[in-house]
């Protein structure tokens, strides 16, 4: 009997109807989340949001890893490089998978090719924050005109050359066909102070970090990037209401796995991960940080992922932007 059922065994795996990767449970250990910033940040915090959720729908423990440096390079190069089993992932982002490929000369990995998809994480919106001097009545309409009608005059803050910040203003300028001088700071937080104090005109800012600002009324909020009106900033339309869809794309974050994760574990990965975003603890301390979960199949994130790394490549090609070494 014992002989038999062996035998029917090795027929079967044989012939390709049992695979060692099926036939063994998944996942029978911890599953890591290696995050790209230092303990502490929204990038940190949006992932140990879903730890409990997404470990209880796995049956297994979910641990946090953070591997800060080099814009995230370092982490993402250590997911890429891990054993394509299901069992290591990582927090790709904007940054990480769009942007980087366009900015730095060396970079370690192919942000499509070198990792399997697993699924959107969140979205946060940005918002634009802009000086009431240069904006009469809070209105985008008398912002364009003010920039148009003093080309050289304007500058705009972002966290640093290369930064999100700073390329959601060169796609503003391009999008609206106006000018601003773009001065670069050491993070958002000291290019927000420049704004309130009048050291500079706007800022692309995220709404979580803006938000002090906004709410003290010497600032004007202009626009969000979002799909629908912010319940924390009820009165600020959409880029998409003011007939700017193209800039109306909130930055994301989601999660990858090397290149290669075979297909059902993707899929269980990805119903684990959409359950936690789902579930009502995750929803309401996202709310409370400002960003949206971002449900969803693996295929449409990989889509998104490819679809925005090409539009900052166009976006830096206009720009005649120069790469430079993140080191």
């Amino acid at each position: 009997m014992k002989k038999t059922t062996l035998t029917v065994l090795l027929a079967a795996l044989g012939a390709g109807q049992i695979t060692p990767a099926v036939a063994e449970s998944f996942p029978n250990a911890p599953i890591t989340v290696v995050v790209p910033m230092a303990a502490g940040g929204p990038t940190d915090t949006a992932a140990r949001a879903i730890q409990q959720a997404m470990g209880a729908a796995l049956g297994q423990s979910v641990v946090i890893e953070n591997k800060a440096g080099a814009a995230g390079l370092i982490a993402m190069n250590f997911v890429r490089r891990a054993t394509p089993d299901g069992y290591t992932l990582g927090v790709a982002s904007a940054t990480t998978h769009a942007i980087a490929p366009n900015i730095y000369t060396e970079s370690p990995y192919d942000s499509v090719k070198d990792f399997t998809f697993i699924g959107g994480l969140i979205t946060a919106p940005g918002v634009l924050v802009v000086d009431k001097s240069v904006a009469p009545n809070c209105e985008m309409k008398a912002f364009l005109e003010t920039l148009k009608a003093n080309p050289e005059k304007y500058s705009y803050g972002s966290a640093g050359v290369g930064s999100l910040s700073h390329l959601n203003g060169a796609r503003f300028l391009q999008a609206t066909g106006t000018n601003m001088l773009h001065v670069p700071y050491r993070g958002l937080s000291n290019a927000m102070n420049d704004l309130y104090a009048g050291q500079v005109h706007a800022v692309f800012d995220n709404v979580s970090s803006a938000m002090t600002h906004i709410k003290s009324g010497k600032v004007c909020a202009l626009a969000v990037q979002a799909p629908k009106r912010l319940e924390s900033l009820p009165d600020v339309p959409t880029y998409a209401e003011l007939n700017m869809e193209e800039l109306n794309k909130p930055t994301w974050y989601g999660l990858v796995g090397p290149a290669g994760i075979p297909k059902e574990r993707v899929e269980a990965l990805n119903q684990a991960l959409n359950k936690a975003l789902a579930s009502p603890e995750v929803v309401t301390l996202y709310e409370r940080q400002g960003v949206a979960a971002a449900p969803g199949s693996a295929d449409d994130f990989a889509k998104k992922v490819a679809s925005e790394r090409q539009m900052w490549a166009d976006t830096t090609a206009e720009m005649n932007f120069e790469k430079f070494s993140v080191k």
